[in-house]
């Protein structure tokens, strides 16, 4: 579950993401430099961003929907606002090295680049490198900010001269308490300005502009294949945005960046998922490309770098006619890591009993039996001691208290490979409105509805219930064992006008309440009862999830883009995505959102100094004045992403649709070897 999570993670439009993006889209750029900026960038750069085109890409932001929604006057203090915290937060540009992404808009005369540079035993360096190319003038105003901001800091300037190249440091004084002294160097040299945090960093950069042979991120193979994959997909269709990280390197990267001695987490996670093979994801990079037609607001393609380790296994040479004694390339990927099987199929359309309405919709092939046969060293490396996976097994199978139940013989064994995932969310909107259902599909319903049986009437917090002829478990869960869950509600349409504040608080005190059904080959798990009640009912009013246009569009969108079996089929109606964020604004409760999204943005929100004592974040956006939602329903249109398993990694492909321009779809340049999904 943890890789479905962050898979979704990974590749969720989200409000947020498209409001602050204004962010980064007030800086594209135009034609490529002199020397591009990946051969500029050390081999050892662990995240990197290009932007190609500055002009290019804000006027293609304009177009989008999103574009025109932050453009309008009643959004416009909320999007100042939150644009400056987002600032502050996720960018380490300012703090480094005084300047904002922004200021760069006036001074790129073409690319941008981006890097986060891991070094051996030392901090992680950021470099920064701007086409300049005509704009010299705006260029020098720039450096004339950056001395006036730094010097407000306390920095000290001094300068001298490197391979025939001036350099310009400042010394930088601890800012806070937890604070170090940091440097930040520039210089200027053949139309190119480049700056870093770190000095020996940037004299890798001169060496480079100055053709002194030297390995570049361009020379990095994960780096190479991934931007090779995307190109050969996107055909002639050049990307408004590039990028790229090393996961693992720039998980490294970013922990060299904590203040000394500090240790937030617990558990080595980093190094639990390195020693159990995770690390052969080696890299993973892509393009974006920002409205290239009128009806795609985004489009996607992301290339995963895993190359297979092959482990050869060492066996009995002795006289015994066993085949097993010869040596063989036992496995692709080595430990938990095997786990990441998923086999394409063709068989990934929505289960004709799924409502219309849903906010998303994921489903995806994943190969159970050979995940939970490699899940026991995972589990054995977080608990810290080895067996501990088999002796949950142990206890659920001998524990004359407990179900009784063989879980590999009784349970894995008689599931399918094809696993979905729906969410929704009910009204009126409170911090805990989302819920989510796992569909599992099944080989044997009778052997699975006998095992869930075993494990429900061991539960004494379990509840049989029938429902419209189908046997259904509730799990009541105690108070003082999970937190509370949701608000309970017997439908999923909107509350008419005026009932909402009943609802409240006539429910407060619900009982949180999660629920278990085996039926028509699937065994469904729900995050609350009434959700999976409504995806159940025979009445289905609005018809089915995949007989809605909406989705038969994103559907055909995905097949344009990439054709042929698929291992993940992701849907997102992005208006039923947001809403529950864009409430909990309005309310001022964004920080207490319990919601995947809204936690993403707390995260992203959170200063620094909160981050670090795990203090509550005080909503300080003031959203109280933002139109209500269904006025800005019409700006967040559709969206869907597309996976394919490949022998060296897997491949992605994504669009969010133009509610208003469906019929310029075939705008969109289609690979050859694509058409025939089209016809």
């Amino acid at each position: 579950m943890l890789t479905i999570r962050t898979v979704a993670v990974v590749h969720r439009q989200s409000l947020i993401l498209g409001i602050s993006l204004v962010v980064a889209l007030s800086l594209v750029m135009p034609a490529w430099a002199v020397v591009p900026s990946e051969s500029l960038m050390p081999m050892s750069t662990r995240g990197y961003l290009s932007v190609g085109d500055i002009s290019t890409l804000g006027e293609s932001w304009q177009h989008t929907q999103l574009g025109q929604l932050v453009q309008d006057e009643s959004m416009k203090p909320f999007v100042q606002d939150l644009k400056s915290q987002i600032q502050r937060k996720i960018t380490s540009v300012r703090e480094k090295l005084g300047l904002e992404l922004a200021d760069l808009k006036n001074v790129a005369g073409g690319e941008i680049g981006l890097g986060l540079v891991e070094r051996t035993n030392d901090r992680a360096a950021l470099l920064l490198t701007v086409d300049v190319t005509g704009r010299m003038e705006q260029t020098k105003e720039l450096l004339r900010q950056v001395d006036r901001e730094l010097k407000k800091r306390g920095a000290t300037q001094s300068q001298d001269v490197f391979s025939d190249t001036t350099f310009v440091t400042y010394e930088i004084p601890p800012q806070r308490k937890s604070g170090i002294k940091q440097d930040a160097i520039f210089f200027v040299k053949d139309d190119m300005l480049c700056a870093s945090d770190n000095r020996l960093e940037l004299e890798g950069v001169c060496r480079r502009l100055n053709d002194i042979p030297s390995s570049c991120l361009g020379d990095e193979k994960p780096y190479r294949e991934a931007m090779r994959r995307c190109a050969r997909e996107a055909e002639q269709l050049q990307p408004e945005l590039r990028w790229f990280v090393n996961p693992f390197g720039y998980a490294r990267a970013c922990r060299s960046l904590r203040p000394l001695g500090e240790n937030r987490y617990g558990k080595d996670y980093l190094k639990i998922l390195t020693s159990q093979g995770f690390d052969a994801i080696q890299g993973l990079g892509g393009f974006v490309n920002v409205s290239p037609t009128g009806a795609y607001e985004l489009l996607h393609r992301t290339a995963v770098y895993a190359p297979s380790e092959k482990v050869e296994q060492q066996v009995d040479d002795g006289s015994n006619d066993s085949p097993d004694k010869v040596d063989r390339a036992q496995d692709k990927y080595r430990l938990a890591m095997r786990m990441l099987d998923f086999p394409n199929g063709s068989n990934l359309i929505p289960q004709t009993w799924l409502p219309r309405k849903l906010a998303t919709y994921r489903t995806f092939n994943l190969n159970l039996a050979g995940a939970f046969n490699s899940f026991g060293s995972l589990f054995d490396a977080i608990a810290g001691y080895e067996d501990s996976f088999k002796g949950v097994l142990e206890g659920l199978e001998l524990d004359p208290y407990g179900p009784q139940v063989d879980v590999e013989k009784e349970l894995i064994a008689h599931l399918s490979n094809r696993i979905t995932v729906v969410t929704d969310y009910v009204v009126p909107i409170t911090t805990k409105s989302e819920r989510f259902l796992f569909i599992v599909e099944l080989d044997d319903e009778a052997a699975i509805h006998a095992t869930i049986e075993k494990f429900m009437k061991s539960d004494p917090n379990a509840y049989r219930h029938d429902f419209e002829g189908r046997e259904v478990w509730e799990i009541v869960e105690n108070d003082d064992e999970v937190m509370e869950l949701d608000i309970s509600i017997t439908s999923l349409d909107p509350l008419p006008p005026g009932e909402e504040e009943a609802s409240l608080e006539e429910d407060e005190d619900a009982v949180p309440t999660s629920a278990v059904c085996v039926t028509d080959g699937h065994l469904l798990i729900a995050s609350h009862l009434d959700f999976l009640k409504s995806v159940l009912s025979q009445k289905k009013i609005d018809g089915t999830l995949a007989n809605s246009s909406d989705y038969r569009e994103v559907d055909i969108t995905l097949s344009q883009l990439m054709s042929g079996d698929v291992s993940f089929r992701f849907f997102l109606r992005t208006d039923e995505a947001y809403r529950p964020t864009y409430e909990l604004l309005r309310q001022g409760k964004m920080p207490e959102s319990e919601t995947l999204l809204g936690r993403v943005l707390n995260r992203m929100l959170t200063p620094p100094e909160d981050e670090d004592e795990g203090i509550l974040r005080k909503q300080k956006i003031d959203a109280r004045e933002l139109p209500s939602f269904e006025m800005v329903r019409r700006y967040f249109g559709p969206a869907g992403l597309i996976v394919r398993s490949e022998t060296d990694g897997w491949f992605i492909a994504g669009a969010t649709l133009n509610k208003q321009l469906p019929q310029a779809r075939v705008d969109v340049k289609i690979p050859a070897d694509h058409q025939s999904a089209i016809r």
